[in-house]
């Protein structure tokens, strides 16, 4: 009875602290997002003036290709600027929307359509708030096209991939040429995810403890060894399956993600 209770005072816990994360996650996107509309709206303004000002030239002395040539270029790159600007206040309208999913977060029993892969593109880019990860990481994400929606186990999934995401982060932190695998597929009628890392790896014993509480192989500060405990916990509780496959140079985590979380 005990144990019941730590579990689920322990994943309550960790449901509030993913809604947490994903907000602190929108606010380090959206800082560098205005942060680049900033430097492009005050560059967009200095050669919107030159530009003028080489107009105001023109009319007064009789134009040259040479001034032409000079109006052309600032324009061009004042259309570049706005171009950028564009751009960015797309992708803080796609970060300001994901917001919209987090009041019902909570709400297990299900919600509005999402997909496997609207997941995994939100986890990386939260990832990014880790210069190691945003910098130093080869990424390389193969993301199949036309996977069903899911209506159920949202928040789930979420905490899942992070928990995957920050595991592959820990293992390859330091190293050179560091490459992170992420894979969605349709399998049958569910779905699969894959993330895979070129750390160290796990020895068979390891790999015999890997979702057993309090287990880690990690030392030091905040590796309370409940990440992988809890991911197993929660594809259990979609009714899924995780396994893991190591070896020296290569470590692979493998998600299915049952029909079930489709209705």
């Amino acid at each position: 009875m005990q144990a019941e209770k730590w579990e689920e005072a322990y994943l309550a816990q960790s449901q509030d602290a993913a809604v947490g994360r994903m907000f602190r996650g929108i606010i380090h996107n959206l800082a560098g997002v205005m942060q680049v509309f900033s430097l492009n709206t005050d560059l967009s303004a200095m050669l919107q003036d030159k530009a003028m000002a080489a107009l105001a030239q023109m009319r007064q002395a009789g134009s040259s290709p040479a001034e032409l040539d000079t109006l052309h270029d600032l324009l061009a790159r004042r259309a570049e600027a706005l171009f950028q600007m564009q751009e960015k206040v797309r992708q803080s309208q796609q970060i300001l929307h994901r917001t919209t999913i987090l009041p019902g977060f909570q709400q297990l029993s299900g919600g509005s359509s999402y997909t496997v892969n609207s997941v995994i593109e939100t986890e990386v880019e939260f990832m990014a708030a880790d210069s190691t990860f945003k910098h130093k990481l080869r990424k390389v994400m193969t993301l199949a096209e036309a996977l069903p929606a899911l209506t159920h186990f949202q928040l789930e999934l979420h905490q899942i991939m992070h928990i995957l995401l920050s595991n592959a982060l820990e293992a390859m932190r330091g190293m050179e040429e560091a490459e992170i695998v992420i894979e969605s597929s349709r399998e049958g009628d569910g779905v699969g995810v894959r993330v895979q890392d070129n750390g160290p790896g796990f020895s068979s014993e390891t790999i015999a403890y890997l979702y057993e509480p309090f287990y880690s192989t990690k030392e030091g500060e905040g590796h309370f060894g409940l990440g992988l405990y809890l991911a197993k916990k929660l594809i259990t509780r979609c009714g899924g399956i995780i396994s893991c496959e190591s070896s020296p140079g290569c470590t692979s985590f493998s998600l299915f993600v049952p029909p079930e979380v489709m209705r």
